[in-house]
């Protein structure tokens, strides 16, 4: 007789553990065979197939035919047969829910639980979402006076029973073996499970993943009583709420609750979603206490990492004075800060869609902007949005010229979600621009004429110093020379910046053979440039048609920021090379100071000088790489920077080899 009433007692408990996982809040379901039958499935399961408790029992795409076509099936069966896990985030599924198709996206694990032969018995499929404890705890409760009955029902008519005592003893078997089944689903569970026993919270079962969370070992914890198991905890509310749930009956949960746990032979900080659930006996008297624990101590402090992140960026944009807009294609939305709509004529609560927007651009501009926006939408654009334009609006009639960076945001099949980026009033930029460019034109052309003239001076003195044989004089008129040439150079320079404004760069192409220029500019360097070392790499022979030049100009231009921003008797590499069949691709390589990447984003512009390590300008006027740029893309060609700080700078052209070109 004892030792039927202690299989019964197993059998609650084991009852217990099984209906505790069914009002876990976690979606669980445990599959057997080849065919993947549903031996199990949680109230949270079941909502997530959007099914019923029918599907039980049946194999899985029987109960589930919408998953016909998706992975899930082939998944289950190779954890089956290979006895190795499965675990997935962010992973989509398509399911029936009220009779609608739902796509939605979820984390789970299969499980594989393996018997001692090492096969699989059986599949656990878990998620992280806590649902339904009441219908577990309900279910709990209906098995306890279903036993209740039974017990009362055999104890009646135990000598009936005398003759099926071998039956009832294969019975009790079953239900020892019922409960180390459920003992092993809840030992391989990924959440943290403990069953604490009496008023003194005795700690009867607690899995690993629990005991990981708590830094201790079964040995520890196991038949001692919660309190003076894990003594850490003094001080801190945990065993407050444990006596509460038990004398009130009431669940307790916290979300991301912040608790000290025990570590090696300290303390450490965790965060937590925790559940403390009163299990009833079967006559309604509190028994002990379910634990459901969750770490999630690195995904809260990813979000903060995320939310501070956000905070500093609008930090940024507020002190950087930027506008942001979001467009929509799909609703035609088009939106932003409160700068923007300012901008745009309109109060912080105003949206607005990009007919009005686009009605604030002046009409040279529109146009322009409405093509811009439609390329930057469609198939096979690389998502990058950049112009500039002016606009008025009809409140203050304020022009503002605007500068827009911005990049395409795209769902998984490739659609364009959304348009995202800035605007930066660059008005008085564009005016003090022009200011500079009307200075530097007026002074050029009123130097061209003095350094023509004392040029021609020096060239005289030169061919007297070489008839009277005067070496010094020779050489210093020489060097003066080659002075008058860089300024000569430098004029010119700023003159084409001019000439660009106003259209009126011309490109003279020839047909030449790049090779004879790359030889020359090897040999002046070498002979000039005496302080670094060159390694020009001969490609041979390579006939082109561009502006011999301009391209020269390029190339001078560049290498000699090379010699410039590198140390002394550093190496600076050039080569060139076919690429493509149809474009000549040339590099520029040193190993000097490096530019920073922020820097690298606006190295090309009119003006923009390179900060050093002191957060003071280089020396120059800041359009050296301006004319580069622009000289290769009138070419219509490309040049791109590749910089690390302290390791070197490479700058990389290419020209198409035949003319395509316009000659302005």
């Amino acid at each position: 007789m004892h030792s039927q009433e202690t299989s019964f007692e197993h059998s609650l408990s084991s009852n217990l553990i099984i209906e505790a996982l069914g009002s876990s809040p976690a979606p669980t379901a445990i599959y057997v065979g080849e065919d993947i039958t549903i031996q199990f499935a949680n109230e949270g399961m079941l909502k997530l197939w959007g099914k019923d408790e029918t599907v039980i029992g049946k194999p899985l795409m029987e109960a589930i035919p919408e998953l016909e076509g998706q992975p899930f099936l082939e998944i289950l069966q190779q954890v089956w047969r290979s006895g190795e896990s499965f675990s997935i985030s962010e992973a989509p599924a398509k399911l029936i829910k009220n009779g609608v198709e739902t796509l939605d996206y979820f984390d789970y694990e299969y499980k594989a639980l393996l018997d001692q032969q090492g096969k699989t018995w059986c599949i656990l499929n878990t998620a992280l979402n806590v649902t339904a404890r009441r219908e577990f705890l309900q279910q709990i409760k209906d098995k306890e006076e279903k036993e209740r009955v039974l017990n009362e029902e055999m104890a009646a008519t135990l000598e009936e029973l005398t003759a099926t005592n071998e039956e009832m003893s294969n019975f009790i078997k079953q239900l020892d073996q019922s409960k180390e089944y459920i003992r092993t689903i809840i030992e391989q569970a990924p959440v943290g499970i403990a069953m604490l026993k009496g008023p003194d919270h005795i700690i009867e079962i607690a899995n690993p993943t629990i005991l990981k969370i708590w830094g201790r070992n079964e040995n520890e914890v196991i038949n001692q009583p919660h309190e003076k198991a894990r003594p850490e905890l003094i001080g801190q509310p945990v065993n407050k709420w444990l006596k509460e749930v038990y004398k009130s009956g009431k669940p307790k949960i916290n979300k991301e609750f912040l608790v000290k746990l025990h570590h090696k032979n300290g303390l450490r900080e965790a965060i937590v979603n925790s559940i403390y659930q009163p299990i009833f006996s079967s006559n309604g008297e509190i028994s002990g206490i379910l634990v459901i624990l969750e770490e999630i101590t690195q995904q809260v402090i990813d979000r903060r990492k995320h939310e501070n992140d956000l905070e500093m960026l609008a930090l940024a944009i507020d002190a950087g004075e930027l506008a942001t807009f979001y467009y929509q294609p799909a609703t035609n939305l088009f939106s932003g800060n409160p700068l923007l709509k300012n901008w745009f004529g309109l109060s912080s609560d105003e949206n607005m869609d990009l007919s009005y927007a686009l009605s604030s651009i002046i009409p040279d501009d529109r146009e322009r902007v409405i093509a811009a926006i439609s390329n930057v939408l469609s198939p096979g654009s690389n998502g990058r949005y950049f112009i500039e334009y002016h606009i008025q609006t009809y409140a203050d009639k304020k022009a503002r010229l605007l500068q827009a960076n911005g990049r395409v945001f795209y769902d998984q099949l490739g659609n364009p979600v959304s348009l995202n980026g800035t605007l930066r009033d660059i008005t008085v930029q564009k005016k003090e621009e022009q200011r500079k460019d009307d200075f530097m034109g007026m002074v050029s052309h009123e130097l061209k004429t003095p350094i023509t003239s004392l040029k021609i001076y020096l060239q005289i003195l030169l061919k007297d110093a070489v008839k009277t044989e005067n070496l010094f004089q020779q050489s210093t008129l020489e060097k003066s020379l080659k002075q008058i040439d860089n300024m000569t150079s430098m004029i010119n320079s700023f003159l084409n910046v001019s000439r660009l404004d106003s259209g009126q760069m011309h490109l003279e192409k020839t047909k030449f053979d790049f090779r004879s220029l790359f030889l020359e500019i090897e040999d002046e360097m070498k002979t000039t440039a005496a302080t670094h070392q060159f390694r020009f790499k001969d490609s041979g022979t390579m006939l082109i048609e561009a502006d011999r030049e301009k391209i020269s100009q390029v190339l001078y231009n560049l290498i000699g920021n090379a010699v410039k921003y590198s140390n002394n008797g550093s190496l600076i590499n050039i080569e060139y090379a076919i690429v493509e069949n149809d474009s000549l691709k040339i590099s520029i390589e040193d190993q000097g100071k490096g530019i920073s990447e922020a820097d690298q984003q606006r190295i090309f512009e009119r003006y923009y000088r390179v900060k050093d390590s002191n957060n003071s300008s280089i020396a120059g006027f800041g359009i050296g790489l301006y004319l580069c740029k622009e000289i290769i893309e009138l070419h219509n060609g490309t040049i791109e920077v590749k910089s690390r700080i302290n390791q070197g700078t490479t700058f990389t052209f290419n020209l198409p080899i035949n003319s395509q070109g316009d000659n302005y």
